[in-house]
């Protein structure tokens, strides 16, 4: 695989390294956004301990203090899915699931998790417990990091650093198992990362065939895909997400970490640009999500502590886009490749 799987799959990149060893800069704004890792992953300071099997703790919430809203992200390295309090901020709950992209079914409140196993795993969501009734197969692997539901409940899984993408029927997800109805391959877009999904429309981040990155809409039966958007060269096309009127919101990571919105048909100017921070020296977040009421923008936060350590935190930033919010307590040597707040707007 080529140079950019180091950008947007970093756990990748540094399960081949020694514990807490720099990644290898490639250069340009790449080598301004590499990931650290601490040697030993930790809750709050504290060490993981992983459990035997792939279960979801139980949620620590307060009976009835509020309405529950919670964040799923997901650290692709370490295998775990993080489940944080959208109220308070604080994680209530975990699971090695060996997770890497997330969605949340808006209708049902499935949630989707895209396992190094080369599957999609299903769950149900409840305040008392969060269960695995399913397994879906991706056509290829390794696994996906974009993953979307559509408005009918149907699933989308682009299988990391190819130009696949997986469609898993409605019925499927209700079933819990299946293989793609069918498999959709890109032309322009050579390596699909992240996806969004509205009514019938599909759109895809990425890389062309010249490690260029691009934004492209894809032809959900044919997988034909038309350019939308043409990044700077060098930054990194990380999280997508739709709202409820149809404005698609990047997030850009470079020198200058910026969130984009595009109204339909998303190929001209951005309505809005929100700069965030500077990537050279601060960090940058990877996936993004909206909460159901579409008045937070939640993101998986990456932090560059120093020239070797680095942290991870989920961070709320207004929407519309104007001000970021807080954060969770930061957890030192992770990254979180994912994120998905649940319940999800319908």
């Amino acid at each position: 695989m080529r140079r950019t799987l180091f950008a947007v799959l970093p756990f990748a990149v540094a399960a081949c390294q020694g514990a807490g060893s720099l990644a290898s800069p490639i250069g340009g704004a790449q080598s301004s956004l590499t990931s650290v890792r601490a040697s030993l992953p930790s809750i709050a300071g504290q060490a993981r301990a992983k459990p035997a099997r792939a279960v979801f703790s139980t949620p620590q919430v307060v009976e009835a203090a509020h309405k529950p809203a919670w964040v799923f992200a997901s650290n692709g390295e370490g295998g775990n899915v993080d489940v944080y309090d959208q109220k308070t901020f604080k994680m209530i709950s975990g699971c090695p699931c060996d997770g890497v992209g997330l969605a949340v079914q808006p209708k049902t409140g499935v949630l989707a998790v895209g396992a190094r196993s080369s599957s999609i795993t299903l769950w149900r969501v409840a305040r008392t417990g969060i269960t695995q009734f399913g397994t879906l197969k991706l056509s290829q692997g390794p696994y996906a990091i974009g993953i979307a539901f559509d408005g009918r409940g149907n699933l989308y899984a682009g299988n990391a650093g190819d130009n696949v993408i997986d469609f898993f029927t409605a019925d499927e997800i209700k079933n819990g198992t299946g293989s793609p109805a069918r498999t959709l391959f890109t032309t322009n877009l050579n390596e699909v990362e992240y996806l969004a999904a509205t009514g019938t429309s599909l759109v895809a981040d990425g890389y062309n065939q010249n490690g260029q990155p691009i934004i492209v809409s894809v032809n959900t039966k044919t997988g034909a895909d038309t350019i939308l958007q043409m990044p700077v060269s060098g930054t990194l096309p990380y999280g997508i997400v739709f709202d409820r009127k149809q404005n698609l919101i990047f997030n850009n990571a470079g020198n200058t970490n910026t969130i984009f919105v595009y109204a339909k048909p998303w190929n001209g100017s951005p309505s809005v640009s929100f700069v965030y921070g500077n990537g050279a020296s601060n960090g940058y977040y990877s996936g993004i999500s909206l909460n159901a009421a579409q008045t937070t923008l939640w993101a998986a936060n990456f932090t560059i502590l120093n020239p070797s350590h680095a942290a991870v935190s989920v961070q709320a930033n207004s929407y519309p886009l104007g001000s970021v919010g807080n954060g969770s307590l930061a957890i030192a040597g992770e990254f979180y490749d994912s994120i998905a707040a649940w319940p999800q707007g319908k």
